[in-house]
């Protein structure tokens, strides 16, 4: 089994609805994003003969990803964060807020984020975010 590995890093803040605690405040982190392909076999022929994939496409999906998320505030889609969204809009400062369809945590983003580089045809088997330098959440469809 060959496997590769890259790592992107990107700000960003979320709010997590229904929370009760230290972080039940808007909040942000210095988020890192560690993932891995893999393969039992490299590629045949061509350009990219002898490898897994082309680091130059791996690393372009995980900055696509990290754009995405990277300076924004990331909201749940739900009751309660579209009224934390409208407040802000109150506000005189230009918020970048992007919903998910899920509660920002480091769990569900990491799957989030395997799906999304799945879906893009990459064969990811690992993504790890980190939400600080000591916690991250692994996921893998294992």
């Amino acid at each position: 089994m060959f496997k590769i590995k890259s790592e992107v890093q990107f700000d960003m803040a979320h709010y997590l609805s229904g929370y009760k605690g230290k972080c039940s405040n808007i909040h942000g982190h210095r988020y890192k994003l560690i993932v891995m392909l893999k393969s039992e076999t490299l590629i045949a022929e061509g350009q990219l003969r002898g490898m897994v994939d082309d680091f130059t496409n791996f690393k372009d999906a995980l900055k696509e990803i990290a754009d995405i998320f990277d300076h924004k505030l990331i909201i749940e889609d739900n009751e309660e964060g579209r009224a934390l969204a409208k407040k802000l809009e109150e506000l005189p400062n230009d918020f970048d807020i992007y919903f998910v369809n899920y509660r920002p945590t480091a769990e569900e983003m990491s799957k989030d984020i395997f799906n999304r580089l799945k879906i893009n045809g990459l064969q990811v088997c690992q993504v790890e975010l980190f939400e600080t330098p000591n916690n991250s959440c692994i996921y893998t469809e294992d």
